[in-house]
């Protein structure tokens, strides 16, 4: 899953900035951006769900900064189906600066994520890592689900 070096890091598209990506490789040798794996435009338009499969395929760690990941069904699916491991930020607006310190902050703490099978997500919190586990992924899809079948609800 890992490699020697421990954690192989996927960036999305609200992680893929040049300065947050230069800043993530200075603490771990193997990133890869969704603009390295599938071109900086033709990223644009791929789907969540594959590049959630493909980087699992390939045993990294999605980092994102997009909650939405939590409760969209699509996204809770491919995590679930293809045991993805994704560590989101809280906010998604935080400046790239304060970013980038938040993830040196944590590194020490993620480095041990490496050998833990997925599914889970581990939310980057001010007050450190707050886990997100399988069995609670899989009630988050269920909602997700239910919230689709009933009228007027939105999803």
């Amino acid at each position: 899953m890992t490699t020697a070096g421990g954690l192989r890091l996927f960036l999305d598209r609200s992680t893929n900035a040049k300065r947050f990506a230069e800043a993530a490789r200075a603490l771990c040798p193997d990133v890869q951006t969704i603009g390295d794996l599938y071109g900086v435009i033709p990223a644009e338009a791929v789907l969540d769900e594959q590049w959630i499969a493909d980087a699992s395929a390939a045993g990294r760690i999605c980092v994102g900064a997009d909650q939405r990941i939590l409760s969209n069904l699509l996204e809770l699916e491919a995590i679930i189906n293809h045991s993805a491991r994704y560590l989101v930020f809280a906010d998604n607006n935080t400046p790239t600066r304060l970013r980038i310190a938040h993830f040196r902050e944590l590194y020490t703490q993620l480095e041990p994520l490496a050998d833990i099978p997925g599914p889970w997500v581990y939310k980057l919190t001010r007050g450190g890592l707050q886990e997100v586990k399988g069995d609670v992924l899989r009630v988050r899809l269920a909602q997700a689900r239910e919230r689709l079948l009933k009228p007027g609800l939105k999803s």
